[in-house]
């Protein structure tokens, strides 16, 4: 997952999260769609200053934002002691050592208040004393149906009962791994399809499509085999890029054991026509 979002890709979410089109968008804010298409592309246009504040208006976000100068898109002017964060924890948010990003969809997930809620009663200790009677009440009554209905075993059996108890660290162990277990795999859905995420297919299925692929191919052993390195290689296997790459292949003295000793020939041919 990045750690900044580009210019690009600034507009472009914003532009999804109002759910519009290009055209939509050039409409209401009265810029081509081409040029905003432009602006949301990977061969990056610089955007005039008028337009980078129209847009800004229209998303109600900061300039700053808009230009990745901040990650915060209103809140400009808040201040650090607003937070109530300490020394320790500006310093690691400040060191650039942390995913910031990631941090802030952490936080924003619906689920996060929960998480903090959860944590916090476990921290200051609000459930210990209902634990602790919980477990009394169950004690009293496991030990008064053990004594009414098996009086010979209730010794032998005490012990036993007393070490079933509720235990506080283990009960919220998996309350809070429940809570973030639903956060993170909410954040990792959501970014499956980014680019620097880890491919959906393993290395050995990607090769084992590609071979398949391959079988249907129709042409020459080398054609063949240079076809199976432009899928790799996600080059766009044309008919002409099949026929220089197994051109390529042909030349290859690994591939042809044979191919050196038809070179050397060839010189010497050429070196004999040119002495005479």
């Amino acid at each position: 997952m990045k750690t900044q979002l580009s210019i690009q890709e600034r507009l472009k979410d914003l532009r999804i999260e109002k759910g519009l089109t290009l055209e939509q968008l050039s409409q209401q804010i009265k810029i081509p769609a081409s040029t905003l298409g432009s602006y949301e592309s990977d061969d990056y246009k610089e955007i005039p200053h008028r337009n980078i504040i129209d847009l800004a208006k229209f998303y109600k976000v900061s300039t700053d934002y808009l230009l990745g100068l901040t990650e915060n898109r209103q809140h400009d002017n808040i201040s650090i002691s607003d937070l109530h964060l300490s020394d320790a924890a500006l310093s690691l948010l400040n060191d650039q050592k942390l995913n910031t990003l990631l941090l802030s969809e952490l936080i924003t997930h619906e689920q996060f208040r929960k998480l903090m809620i959860d944590l916090e009663i476990y921290v200051d200790g609000l459930a210990d004393m209902q634990v602790k009677s919980l477990n009394f009440v169950v004690d009293i009554g496991r030990k008064i149906l053990l004594k009414r209905h098996n009086p010979d075993e209730y010794n032998l059996q005490l012990n036993t009962l007393n070490m079933q108890h509720l235990e506080l660290n283990e009960y919220f162990s998996h309350v809070i791994d429940d809570d973030m277990h639903t956060i993170i795999k909410d954040i990792r859905d959501a970014h499956k399809g980014d680019i620097d995420s880890a491919p959906p297919k393993t290395i050995t299925e990607h090769w084992e499509e590609i071979l398949e692929k391959a079988e249907n191919f129709v042409g020459t052993s080398k054609q063949r085999l240079a076809y199976i390195f432009s899928q790799f290689l996600k080059i766009k296997p044309t008919e002409k890029n099949i026929d220089d790459m197994a051109d390529m292949l042909s030349q290859s003295e690994i591939l042809e054991p044979d191919a050196k000793k038809r070179r050397n020939s060839a010189r010497q041919k050429n070196s004999k026509s040119d002495k005479n």
